[in-house]
């Protein structure tokens, strides 16, 4: 048994060495290049929506293709029939990616297919993409003016082909003569003030843009009353609403839920002075004012007693400027519930003696920072000494945290044991400053400044220009998601923060006023 068994295993061995030298006789020669007798199809092809009807395709550019063809078809990846448009590339990168943009129909479905084209070879396979476009936006900027209270004029690319408006609420059908349709301007009578309306614009059934607008609430306060008094004789849950002028109000102290509104967004009431609580109070709502400090008030808003108890302070379409210190300050033990700041331009706020958003004691609930520019002064931006959850989403901060003083600890300081900290979307531009003696200025948050139990989110952000913005607590960019990139501000010095910057568009980055 043991002989046959050897035999067996003598002649097996002999078997896979047989087979083995026979696999390796039959193994293929490396290949070095490969030949095809057909052109590669464009890879990585996409297509995006600009601008509501502008298609723009993108692939990855082959050096080896003399061109590539484009048809785009309205249909979605049918193909049928005669394309819509055709267009060649022949203008081919050594590498990289090709853009092509063609505009189109709003609210339409297009298919688009790319094929190569070599000299000596076969064209590609097409690379195929579908899209919709956007509802059309010939809509021109609507101005302040153009909005009164029972109408109001809307204006479109002068010469389009318009047939009517729909007015909502309502749903008011308005038909446009030739003169208007013309001229590109339409007046709509007969509506009904303080109220939020849209207006769509139409081609037969194709919509070719949409405007809203508010129209003007009755003004209850004129240039030739006294704001403060008005405010304390004012009911609790009042409205007060502001004519446009000029208001001194000196320190007006709070003391009953109130809203304090400018009539007209475009020519804001300026008001000068400071706000305080030192009460009860459960709402305050200032929109629409442009209030400033003149440099004779250290704050915006200050909970100035330990009585104050605030449940919510919300402050939209604001213009905030001249105050030596704060925006809003807390020292005294008082209580914030809600604090909500959207759609502002805080600027011009030294911050020689205190912080942005300075908290450092009593309650605060949450502080919520959104669409907002925060531009050329502030010490410290945040100074959060008590737990407190915390969003600055949507900002852009132009030179900010620029005070020469050992006390600018840079933006975010959460030593309240506790809660969160959210920073999204936001840009940095031009923040930080070398200071006296070489030291740097301008952390996101210097060592020690965020307290562990701070649950921390970051996403999204962009810093250009930036001065110690990553020194201290965070020394890579990537830690707090942000990215290194040229925002192109149009004219930052005299108050114009749109970007131009395409990514930053697309990512919603800054606010969204200021997004071209």
């Amino acid at each position: 048994m043991y002989n046959r068994l050897t035999k067996l295993t003598g002649v097996f061995l002999c078997v896979i060495s047989m087979i083995s030298i026979a696999c390796e006789d039959d193994i293929d020669p490396v290949i070095q290049e490969l030949n095809t007798s057909r052109v590669f199809a464009p890879v990585g092809l996409e297509a995006r929506v600009r601008n509501q009807v502008n298609i723009e395709l993108s692939w990855t550019a082959d050096p080896s293709v003399d061109q590539y063809i484009i048809e785009f078809f309205q249909d979605s990846l049918v193909f049928s029939g005669d394309p819509v448009s055709t267009a060649t590339v022949d203008e081919i990168p050594a590498q990289g990616t090709i853009t092509y943009t063609e505009s189109f129909s709003g609210e339409t479905v297009y298919s688009a297919r790319i094929k190569a084209v070599e000299e000596g070879l076969a064209e590609s396979k097409w690379a195929t993409v579908a899209v919709k476009t956007d509802p059309e936006q010939i809509f021109l900027a609507l101005p302040g003016e153009n909005v009164q209270d029972t109408y109001a004029t809307v204006l479109w690319a002068a010469g389009s082909e318009v047939t009517h408006l729909l007015v909502s609420p309502g749903n008011t059908l308005v038909q446009i003569s030739d003169s208007q349709r013309a001229a590109g301007s339409a007046t709509i009578d007969g509506l009904a003030g303080a109220t939020d309306y849209t207006v769509t614009l139409y081609n037969g059934t194709k919509r070719r843009g949409t405007v809203t607008f508010s129209t003007l609430k009755e003004a209850t306060v004129t240039a030739n009353d006294d704001l403060a008094a008005a405010i304390s004789a004012a009911a609790d849950g009042a409205t007060l609403i502001v004519a446009a002028g000029t208001y001194d109000i000196g320190g007006t102290e709070i003391t009953k839920s109130i809203t304090i509104e400018g009539q007209k967004w475009y020519d804001m009431p300026v008001v000068t002075g400071q706000f305080t609580c030192a009460s009860s109070v459960s709402s305050i709502t200032l929109r629409y004012l442009d209030v400033r400090g003149e440099n004779n008030y250290g704050q915006f808003f200050n909970a100035s007693a330990a009585e104050c108890n605030l449940g919510a302070l919300t402050i939209e379409g604001c213009e905030i400027s001249g105050y030596d210190n704060n925006i809003i300050y807390s020292n005294s033990g008082g209580t914030y519930g809600d604090i909500t700041i959207l759609d502002s331009y805080i600027h011009d706020i030294p911050g020689g003696g205190g912080d942005g958003f300075d908290f450092r004691g009593g309650v605060v609930g949450s502080l919520t920072v959104s669409n907002t520019v925060i531009a050329k002064g502030i010490r410290s931006l945040l100074r959060m000494q008590v737990p407190a959850d915390v969003v600055f989403t949507s900002c852009t901060f132009y030179q900010a945290c620029i005070a020469d003083n050992s006390n600018n600890r840079g933006f975010f300081r959460m030593s309240g044991a506790g809660n969160s900290l959210e920073v999204s979307q936001c840009l940095f531009v031009e923040t930080g400053l070398e200071g006296t003696g070489g030291a740097i200025y301008g952390n996101w948050s210097r060592l020690g400044d965020i307290d562990p139990a701070v649950t921390t989110s970051y996403s999204d952000n962009f810093y250009y220009n930036a001065i110690g913005l990553f020194e201290g607590e965070y020394t890579d960019p990537g830690s707090v998601d942000a990215s290194e990139a040229d925002p192109g501000i149009v004219d930052p010095a005299n108050g114009d923060f749109t970007i131009t910057n395409q990514t930053m568009i697309d990512e919603e980055v800054g606010p969204a006023r200021w997004r071209q």
